[in-house]
């Protein structure tokens, strides 16, 4: 094993080596600060929310008071399920919001959830949005709501702006200044609308969503690589590498290749442009947002797929620029498709959650589980997908009422434990709507609101993980997907809690964890300041590289215990715990037996007749692919 790491060692030194020779000094990073001077206070509307510390982690208050971050969206809100989501306890709500009358990615093959604000040039219709808030406020006369608002572009301006689209010529690039001017002035447009109205105080933030599934990826999943983006482009060369000469777009096959990383600096420098734009776009926007506002309410937005998103041609990949901004309250994602939402897979976050927690911004998740209600768009409402597109296997719902629960409490408990805010995303209606189901639900946030009271919620992992994203300009997604994507199957085996950031935070934190693991093989400046930190401080690590391209979850816990991270369970089932809350999913049936790290006073949370004790183990019988959680007492 000694000799392994040695050879593993030799192997990243010569890495660092040959990175060095072409790795060019990193481009400062995009700003778009809305100082609080600029800010009018006067917008005030008699709701306030922000973001800040509760117990440790990110939470979100109203009106001064922390509150459960729980809530519940259907983008069909015709076959909404709000008077059901209102009885099981649920006050806080997201209704989509469309600026143009398109589909939520580049092909219009299906009909759009409703007309667009922006859809008549010069005539803007706020009847849609007004409706929407109507209907749940009709249900539930308390509720909180932020809106979704999907900042796409309009035909018209489509047509008005030839020069501002991408390769398919029917989208709008998200890095020009037409786009992103258009986009303000429709948002403070919206914003004004909403300040106006008589539910004003019912609105408790918005997320900025735009580009393809409104997840902030470029519509042609290509960097939006064409001729109408050589102009910003050469911009970005002229100011972040005032010595190229060379302005040509550059050639994108290498990014196909099945090695580890390429060498093509023009290729790399139009990564890191075509995801600092599409981050320093959002900025914008969400800075546009916070000022229409007054400051008075949480911002926040999709971004930073950097574990899931294998290729660097979405957008996702400058995440830094995101969280300095000061203006974005809050990130979010939907929880990991891994493996087409395998049961036994940890669906993570799908950017480095920890990073957000310690840059002060909440993790809001998208929980959109299927269940054994979800049918088919075609077949649960066929005026939307009339040609049956939205078919994969990742559309298709849970065979079983059983599984749809345990699925529903293996994603909620990662949320719980980890802090994260999240919403159920009913995508197309009825996906829970069963007294079972919803019993579940209700449990689910009353827990989420007794935990803010806990007075420490913070993560207790002692093994950190990092991914570098500013070496993803040079990796293929060959090497993405071998490190980032699949080291999380392990990881989610380990059998004890990990944290996991962007190198970038590597000198802010790693003092506070027994072991570290690192995710990139192309050794970075950062990432080699990082490798220099742990040997300089004798902290233990592993690093993939390119002739150890991963580790098993075997390798990872025999290297954990050997450098005093507890281990809670070694039979490969998913572990989520924190001080008061221990969460088990059964990738097998049998009797599990998690060793805790004390004695603790444990309380089966979810049914009336699970298990309840004091020890220091549990001895857990479980079926394959069940979850249960439990409450957590250190005896005083």
């Amino acid at each position: 094993m000694n000799r392994l790491l040695s050879l593993l060692l030799t192997a990243i030194t010569v890495l660092g080596g040959f990175f060095s020779l072409y790795r060019p000094a990193p481009p400062a990073a995009f700003t778009a600060d809305c100082p609080a001077e600029e800010r009018n206070m006067d917008l005030y509307r008699g709701v306030h929310s922000y973001v800040a510390d509760c117990g440790g982690v990110p939470a979100l208050f109203i009106n001064g008071e922390p509150t459960p971050a729980a809530a519940y969206m259907t983008y069909l809100e015709e076959y909404n399920d709000y008077d059901a989501f209102v009885d099981a306890g649920y006050r806080l709500f997201s209704v989509p919001v469309l600026f143009a009358g398109r589909w939520i990615n580049a092909n219009d093959y299906c009909k759009p959830f409703h007309g667009g604000i922006f859809d008549r040039e010069g005539a803007a219709d706020f009847s849609a949005l007004d409706a929407s808030v109507a209907r749940i406020l009709s249900v539930c006369p308390d509720a909180f709501i932020f809106p979704r608002l999907n900042l796409s572009m309009p035909l018209w301006w489509i047509a008005a702006h030839p020069d501002c689209t991408d390769g398919t010529g029917k989208r709008e690039l998200l890095f020009t200044d037409a786009y992103r001017e258009t986009a303000a002035e429709m948002l403070r447009a919206v914003i004004d609308h909403i300040n106006e109205s008589a539910y004003a105080p019912h609105i408790v933030g918005y997320q900025i969503a735009g580009g393809n599934t409104e997840e902030w990826f470029h519509f042609d999943l290509n960097a939006g690589c064409c001729a109408n983006a050589a102009g910003a482009f050469r911009a970005y060369l002229e100011t972040y590498y005032p010595a190229c000469t060379d302005f040509s777009l550059p050639d994108l096959s290498p990014l196909q290749g099945k090695g580890p990383h390429h060498k093509n600096e023009q290729l790399a420098r139009y990564l890191e442009f075509a995801n600092n734009a599409v981050a320093e776009t959002i900025c914008r926007l969400c800075t546009a947002a916070k000022n229409a506002t007054g400051g008075n309410v949480v911002i926040g937005t999709f971004y930073g797929y950097s574990l899931e998103v294998t290729s660097p041609l979405y957008g996702t990949h400058a995440l830094k620029t995101i969280l300095d901004c000061e203006n974005i309250d809050f990130i979010c994602s939907p929880n990991s498709y891994i493996d087409t939402r395998d049961p036994n897979a940890d669906w993570t976050e799908m950017y480095p959650a920890d990073s957000v927690r310690l840059h002060g911004k909440l993790c809001m998740q998208e929980c959109d589980i299927r269940t054994h209600l979800t049918r088919l768009l075609s077949e649960a409402a066929p005026e939307y997908d009339s040609e049956n597109r939205y078919n994969a296997p990742i559309w298709h719902g849970l065979e079983s009422k059983a599984q749809s629960v345990s699925m529903l409490r293996k994603a909620f408990s990662r949320q719980l434990i980890k802090g994260n805010g999240f919403w159920w995303f009913d995508m197309w209606g009825g996906w829970y709507h069963d007294p079972d189901l919803l019993a579940e639900l209700r449990q689910m946030r009353a827990l989420c609101a007794a935990s803010l009271a806990e007075t420490d919620r913070a993560s207790t992992a002692e093994l950190a993980v990092f991914v570098d994203e500013s070496a993803y300009p040079y990796l293929t997604d060959c090497a993405l997907r071998s490190a980032a994507f699949n080291q999380r199957r392990a990881l989610g085996a380990l059998g004890a809690p990990y944290d996991l950031y962007d190198v970038s935070d590597f000198a802010a934190v790693c003092r506070n964890y027994r072991a570290v693991l690192f995710l990139s093989d192309l050794k970075t400046p950062a990432m080699q300041d990082a490798l220099a930190r742990c040997k300089a401080d004798r902290v233990p690590y592993l690093s993939v590289s390119n002739l150890k391209k991963g580790y098993s979850a075997s390798e990872l816990r025999a290297f954990c215990a050997a450098h005093g991270v507890h281990i809670f369970c070694d039979t490969g089932d998913l572990i989520y715990i924190n001080k008061h809350y221990l969460a088990i999913h059964a990738t097998e049936a049998g009797e599990k037996t998690v060793t805790l790290d004390g004695v603790y006073a444990y309380r089966e949370l979810l049914t009336e007749t699970g298990l309840q004790g004091t020890g220091a183990a549990l001895h857990i019988p479980m079926q394959a692919n069940e979850t249960r959680l439990f409450a957590l007492d250190a005896p005083e």
